[in-house]
């Protein structure tokens, strides 16, 4: 629904990728995206290396610089969409942990100071619209889960111009506040979305 939303606000390309931790072409036809997207009129890439180049962050106060793909950040427009999960180490992944999708090299290397530098990403990229799919939740053992039983499908698509602010409202689907994590506060403090939900006005819609 997404790309074909694009293709109505006049499109002329638009590119669907991850830089997933198995498989990439497993992933793809597992999750159905790559069926999906390509019926819909995207272009379906795998990130490859050849793709990636090294980035210096200016404003970064963990992260200086990284191998970031530039497909993604040469884009006229920056479209992340998450799917809502538990994880392990920054408690949940939403907006900004997904946009390690687009980072290269040792992304393990991210998990020591990870809220720093999970804000210190987001900042950097700064993406034009990010689109949390919540459809079904992933409430425990995340990233990738032990059983269906960890699984919760709740039916809810939260979309905004702000990552920190959609991930602040990501974090009430899983009974938890936006300042249980930490990434998120520290975005806020860049000036990446207001992250008290008192001061939002938001739209709810039913369908």
């Amino acid at each position: 629904e997404v790309v074909k939303m694009c293709l109505e606000c006049g499109a002329k390309k638009i590119k669907v990728f991850d830089r997933s931790c198995n498989s990439a072409s497993r992933c793809y036809d597992n999750s159905g995206i790559k069926k999906a997207a390509s019926e819909a009129g995207a272009e379906v890439s795998f990130v490859v290396d050849a793709g990636f180049s090294e980035m210096k962050f200016p404003q970064g106060q963990v992260l200086k610089k990284w191998e970031m793909y530039k497909p993604a950040l040469e884009a006229d427009v920056l479209i992340n969409v998450p799917i809502a999960k538990h994880h392990g180490l920054p408690k949940l992944t939403l907006g900004m942990k997904n946009l390690m999708g687009i980072m290269g090299g040792d992304r393990g290397k991210i998990h020591w100071k990870i809220d720093d530098k999970l804000a210190d990403l987001a900042n950097f990229v700064r993406p034009q619209l990010t689109i949390l799919d919540a459809y079904r939740i992933l409430v425990k053992n995340g990233p990738q889960g032990g059983s269906l039983k960890d699984v919760r499908e709740i039916k809810t698509i939260i979309a905004g111009k702000d990552i920190a602010t959609v991930d602040a409202y990501g974090a009430t689907l899983f009974d938890m506040k936006p300042t249980d994590l930490g990434h998120v506060v520290k975005a806020n403090k860049f000036g990446l979305g207001e992250i008290d939900l008192n001061k939002l006005n938001i739209k709810k819609v039913s369908l």
